[in-house]
């Protein structure tokens, strides 16, 4: 029987990354693999990098051509030009993480 990434994955992140029902509350809500970052963890990009670069070191995921820039939007300095037009995000979900831990490498972008 092979490893079972979805369980493994999910449960890394519930113990690592635990996001509560309520900042006051104890409880943890149940990660799930359509969970994305932006929406669910609500990462910030740098928050976000320093969560991915965790999981792609704990599950060997090769990451070479992981560009950032399409799953976050990135605030920039008063005098720095934003680039135009805005580049779209792209959802980044736990599913991607689990089917590129399943490949050993990232299978996005």
């Amino acid at each position: 029987m092979g490893r079972d990434y979805e369980k493994e994955v999910i449960g890394y992140i519930m113990e690592r990354y635990p996001v509560r029902t309520r900042w006051f509350k104890p409880e943890v809500k149940q990660v799930t693999k359509e969970w994305s970052l932006l929406d669910d963890f609500q990462f910030v990009p740098e928050d976000a990098h320093d969560f991915l670069s965790d999981l792609f070191g704990h599950f060997e995921i090769e990451h070479s051509n992981f560009d950032g820039r399409n799953y976050f939007e990135y605030e920039y300095p008063f005098w720095q030009k934003r680039p135009s037009p805005a580049p779209e995000v792209k959802p980044l979900t736990v599913a991607m993480i689990i089917e590129s831990a399943k490949a050993g490498r990232w299978l996005y972008d």
